[in-house]
Parts: structure tokens; sequence; C-alpha cells
């Protein structure tokens, strides 16, 4: 007799960032009732949660998520350090200060969609959050200091290798470790690098209360210019931090001279970030908003975070492996970016669960069936979006201007759709029998229950 096929039982998870964790939590959820003894065992390369990558923008569809995660409660548990309540990003003009339209994350009566809003958090509080809920999680462990450096496919099993010497052995290995994945690059696609995209943030955080102009925003804003733009958001609910996150064009060859490391000495550290401050004013110093020309001529500390982005086309899984989020499709960032990696965190898991009978070949092709087009179609958009931060001539700008606008109005139906999309709700494909004689027994055996 044909022996059964199992779900998966002990199950490592490659990165504790949002897609990572959040795997974990929508796995626990979906697969124990199935799965009584199931172990999901989270690794993460830094001995501590990262304190980097500034504040993020969390739309109705990630806090939607957010919220049947766990995880919204407690960030709302924060006070104000649980981010900013963001009913609009408001777009302006840098050069004649007007604005020029408006991405709602409300609907015309002012109310969220299906309840939720935007929020502007910083990505240190979210990270605690998540956190938080996964320790409280019985069949979820999450190790730091593991940094991945190779690995190995068998039939019925996956190795993850560390620089510490140890190794992590699962039945199914998920590879939620971003945009430089080394899950990727040692597994499953090791000729798909991440690639710069040319464009960079420069982020810095600024005490509300020392800039002399009131912010011309409510709670957020994206100031476009023809040199690269600057978003500007309270990031607490107290609104007494401002993030600034300027996105501007960046050569691959300057990258190394104004990047901030770890064991740099106090001069060069301090050489870089007067650097930054200087980019920053010769890029903006024309800027007609009195509170954002406040920001670019203060002492600020700028941070450089280059922009990455996976090629898009490359495999996505092996045998037992397989790539989530940034690890799979980084793409130049969105407001969606969270929400994208939530999705993935959630469609995956209850595919896994609704084909637990079915082999991991199987879940694979129904997980990328399902997203392999959206998230294609994403990718481009977010490309040309991205172009529109390059710099850019005169008349180019002013064009810029006019059609962002146009953009904008064009696409509200759209967006609105989207934030009211729910990966709980989505119907999926079912698993069906196939000639091979697995799936035809998990057919038969269901038939007869």
């Amino acid at each position: 007799m044909i022996e059964p096929i199992r779900p998966p039982q002990n199950i490592a998870i490659i990165g504790a960032g949002i897609a990572g964790i959040a795997c974990a939590l929508s796995i626990s959820r979906e697969l124990s009732p199935f799965v009584p003894d199931l172990k999901i065992t989270v690794y993460e390369r830094h001995d501590v949660l990262s304190t980097s990558g500034g504040a993020i923008n969390l739309t109705p569809v990630a806090q939607r998520h957010l919220a049947q995660l766990g995880v919204l409660n407690e960030l709302d548990r924060m006070g104000p350090e649980g981010g900013a309540d963001v009913d609009a990003i408001e777009l302006f003009s840098m050069r004649s200060g007007r604005g020029i339209g408006a991405i709602n994350f409300t609907d015309h009566q002012g109310k969220g969609f299906g309840g939720y809003k935007g929020r502007r958090v910083m990505r240190i509080s979210l990270s605690v959050a998540m956190l938080t809920v996964a320790e409280r999680a019985r069949n979820v462990e999450i190790v730091f200091g593991k940094k991945v450096i190779s690995g190995e496919e068998f039939a019925d099993r996956a190795v993850v290798r560390f620089e510490d010497g140890t190794e992590a052995v699962g039945d199914l290995v998920i590879g939620c470790d971003g945009v430089h994945s080394a899950v990727r690059t040692n597994f499953v696609d090791v000729d798909r690098p991440a690639e710069y995209t040319g464009l960079s943030f420069l982020q810095a955080t600024i005490d509300t209360n020392s800039i002399p102009s009131r912010p011309h925003f409510r709670t957020s804003s994206l100031n476009i210019s023809r040199h690269g733009s600057m978003l500007a958001s309270y990031c607490d609910r107290d609104r007494e931090q401002i993030f600034a996150a300027a996105i501007v064009q960046f050569s691959r060859e300057a990258l190394a001279l104004y990047r901030l490391k770890p064991g740099q000495d106090w001069a060069t550290q301090n050489k870089i970030r007067c650097a930054l401050r200087q980019e920053i004013r010769d890029r903006f110093r024309k800027c007609a908003i009195p509170c954002i020309k406040e920001m670019i001529e203060s002492n600020a500390d700028w941070m450089l975070y280059p922009v990455y982005q996976v090629p898009p086309g490359g495999r996505w899984c092996m045998n037992r492996v397989v790539l989530l989020g940034d690890a799979a499709h980084a793409m130049p960032p969105r407001d969606e970016s969270a929400a994208y990696a939530l999705d993935d965190a959630i469609l995956f898991s209850r595919i896994l669960a609704s084909y637990r009978s079915e082999p991991l070949a199987e879940v694979f092709d129904a997980y990328e069936n399902l997203r392999r087009d959206t998230i294609n179609r994403a990718f481009k958009e977010s490309r040309r979006m991205w172009e529109r931060n390059r710099d850019m001539g005169l008349l180019e700008g002013r064009l810029k201007e006019w059609m962002m606008t146009f953009h904008i109005r064009s696409n509200e139906q759209a967006r609105e759709e989207a934030w009211a999309f729910d990966a709980t709700k989505m119907a999926l494909p079912t698993p069906a029998p196939s000639e091979d004689l697995v799936s035809l027994n998990s057919f038969l055996r269901d038939r007869t229950l």
C-alpha cells in the first residue's frame, strides 16, 4: 500500500522580518489543527532585531492582515510608538508648493476600507510587535545570530548551514530573508543576485518642534521635484516626530563614499554625515514649501539606503525550499510593499494547509500560479513609478507634475478596490487528482472519508 503523504512537520523559516514572522504566525494558525506536533523555527542572521530601515507605510490591506495575525492589537498597546494614523498621502510640488493630489486611505465619508486606514510606523516598532506575538505561539521559536552560508536539498529534507558551524534541518525551508536572500543564492536561483536600481533613500527622523514652520500636510506627504521626491510623514501617534525620506538618483560609484559602516572612526562618519546633508541641500534647496526647506537646512542625521530589486522571471522554489516576500520578488519599493509580504505569507500558508495531502511540488505550483501574475504586474508598475524619481530637466519636471495628477485621479477606483483585498478570503485553487499515484491515493482517501 502506498504510504500517505504527510504535511510538513518541521519547518525552518530564514529571516525574522515582516515576511518571516508573518509566515510563522500564519502557518501556525493554518496548519496546527492538522499537525499537532508542528514545529516552526525562524532563523535570523542578526544577533538582535535590526533597527535600520526607518518608517514604513501600512496600507489598509496591511493593517487588515496584521489584525488577523494578532499584531495590530500589539501595535496599539505600544501607545505613541505604535505609529501614526494616515488618512492620505498628500502630494505637493516642491517647485510651486501647490497640492497636486492625494492617495486616500479613506472613502468619501472619511471611513477606512473595511475599517482600516493607513498607518506610518517605525520598522523597529512593527518588528517588536510581531516578535511579541510570535513568542506567544506554542509552536514557533525565534533564533538569532544565524547567518546562512550554504544549503543542500535531499529527497525528504533540506539542510541550511550557518556561519557559526550549526545547521538546521527541515522538511520545508522558507526563505524570507529579503532582497539579498542567501536562501535564493544558495538554494533556489544562484544566478539571480539583487540589482541596484540606481536610486536610493536618504532618510532621517526629525523632531517636529525643531521645525519652525507648521507642517503643510495633515498626516503624510510626498513632495515632488525634478531631482527626486521627499516623503515627510508623522511616524508616532503624538506627532512629535517626522520621518523624512528623499528618493533620489545615486550612482553606484558614489554609494561607497556615502555609506556609514560598522568600525568607521568618528571623523569618517562625521564626514559622511556632512556630505549627505550637503547632498540633500544641493538637490532641494529651491523648495517652495517652508517646512520641507527647514528640514533640508537642518542638521538632521541623514542615512543612505540603496534600493535593490530582484529581476523578475526567476525561480521561487526547489523541491523543499520556497521563497516569499522580497527574497522572491523584491521590487522598487511602493507603499504596498509590506502588504505584498503579508499577502505572500497568508496565501502560502492557506495553500499549504489546503494541499496538506499533496506533494510539496503541487503546493509550490498552486502558490506560483496564484501569485506570479499579480507580482509581475506590481513590479512593472513599481518600475514605472520609480523612473519618475530620476533627475529630470525643467520641462520634463513640469510634465512629471502634470502626469502625477492625472495618474492619481485615473487610478483612484483601482486603489480603492485594492484596499479592500483580504488574503484570508481569496479563493484558492483546489487540489486535483493527478496522474501520479501519490496524488491519486490522497484523492481516493479523501473521497472514502
